[in-house]
């Protein structure tokens, strides 16, 4: 299953790429929903950093394991993140439309590698339209504070 959201956003690519690569700032807000979380290794996050949690996913508590895979400033983030027999790739592009406004694509794609993630999967593509909603949503609520903060 796959999800893109593209925002344009009244910023500099520059300060969009401070938002988006701020990771730690990302652990902190995860970290007040799901609990505790760990970091490895420890020190500044960069590529290949993972955080290793546990999620209330679909109804269920899941160890959920998330690495940085690519961060190349200022135009991408590549992150994957697997539990229970399935992975989720999550990669964050930015394109410099003009010196003061930046485009913004996220996409997210979950793969299934077991027969109960594909299950798992199945009953969520019957949300696939209330759940790409909300993913949007996301997406331009992020573009929007970027850009009152920029």
């Amino acid at each position: 299953m796959k999800f893109v959201a593209t925002e344009d956003i009244a910023a500099p690519i520059e300060t969009v790429w401070a938002r988006v690569s701020d990771l730690e700032g990302f652990e902190d807000r995860i970290g007040k929903r799901v609990g505790q979380i760990a970091r490895i290794p420890p020190g500044p996050p960069g590529q290949g950093t993972s955080w290793t949690g546990k999620a209330e996913i679909m109804g269920k508590a899941r160890v959920v394991k998330v690495t940085v895979a690519t961060l190349a400033a200022p135009t991408q983030l590549v992150a994957e993140a697997g539990t229970d027999g399935m992975t989720v790739t999550i990669q964050v592009d930015l394109k410099e439309l003009s010196p003061r406004l930046t485009r913004l694509t996220v996409t997210s794609e979950a793969r299934a590698r077991s027969l109960a993630a594909r299950l798992m999967l199945q009953s969520a593509k019957l949300a696939r339209q209330t759940m790409a909603k909300r993913y949007k949503a996301r997406v331009a609520d992020f573009a929007s504070q970027v850009e009152k903060g920029a």
